[in-house]
């Protein structure tokens, strides 16, 4: 298991490159006899150290900010953090007697980049105020389209998918970026008949449409599509990834995707907590 996390976080590492000089790397430290408590600005989903001697442990069912760093005796290493916007954070650690802190707050300035970034992925960002006097951000088409590029050559982290008629369609992928959310989807033909697209919608749902006094459907808008297919033809596998605006589900709130065949009756209805 150890063996397969460090393989898929070199594997982000190896991925991202910087517009300026790397960052000099804080060092942390800690012992056997205290928990050192580190808060991230947003949820960890991943956490990783270089050396046995080092200990990094996080909730891994119910992503939180919280992570806590303890040590033995031993030789430094290097810790790394990935948290749910996909932002990276890495730290020399090193094993002391005393400790200085035991809870430590990471700012956002921490971060050493994002798993998105690529040499050729320098977020230009243009800002200007929306019509409610807040700061919104408005992303070049250039870098929405690489980084969906980028998205697609990273390794598969998720396979919720629904099937019907041989048409299957899967989320194979989630990054948020700041005020976005990049979602790889997937649609795989295996009915014997082409499938010409008419639409894919995404929404937030509350409720079953079937009983429609308690059905509430929120669309989600994409800033941004690369690569949907006109159609998949029988044998074939489409990937594909929507950029929307970064969202949070409520306590009964489910994602929905709605996927309809263009001139046929085939529907897919995906609902699902993520």
């Amino acid at each position: 298991m150890k063996r397969t996390l460090l393989i898929m976080l070199l594997a982000i590492l190896g991925s991202i490159s910087f517009a300026q000089e790397p960052k000099q790397l804080d060092t942390i430290y800690a012992n056997e006899k205290m928990n050192l408590a580190l808060f991230f600005p947003t949820n960890i989903r991943q956490g990783i150290v270089g050396a046995e001697n080092f200990i990094f442990t996080y909730n891994r069912e119910r992503p939180q900010t919280l992570g806590l760093l303890k040590a033995a005796k031993g030789k430094q290493s290097n810790l790394l953090v990935v948290t749910t916007d996909g932002k990276v954070y890495s730290y020399i650690i090193k094993y002391s007697d005393n400790l200085s802190e035991m809870n430590r707050f990471i700012s956002f300035s921490e971060s050493i980049g994002h798993e998105l970034q690529r040499e050729t992925l320098i977020a230009r960002d243009t800002i200007k105020p929306d019509s409610d006097s807040n700061i919104k951000k408005q992303y070049p088409k250039a870098f929405l389209e690489k980084s969906c590029i980028a998205l697609l050559e990273q390794p598969e982290r998720k396979n919720i998918n629904k099937r019907k008629q041989g048409v299957s369609l899967s989320i194979k992928n989630m990054v948020y970026y700041g005020d976005l959310v990049f979602i790889q989807f997937e649609i795989k033909n295996e009915s014997g008949i082409d499938f010409d697209i008419d639409y894919l919608k995404l929404a937030l749902v509350i409720g079953n449409d079937k009983r429609k006094a308690s059905y509430q459907s929120v669309p989600l808008i994409s800033r941004y599509v690369h690569s949907l297919p006109r159609k998949t033809s029988h044998g074939e596998t489409s990937r594909f990834v929507y950029v929307i605006p970064k969202f949070t589900l409520g306590d009964n709130e489910k994602l929905e995707l709605r996927l309809k065949e263009l001139k046929g009756n085939r529907k897919l209805i995906l609902r699902r907590r993520l």
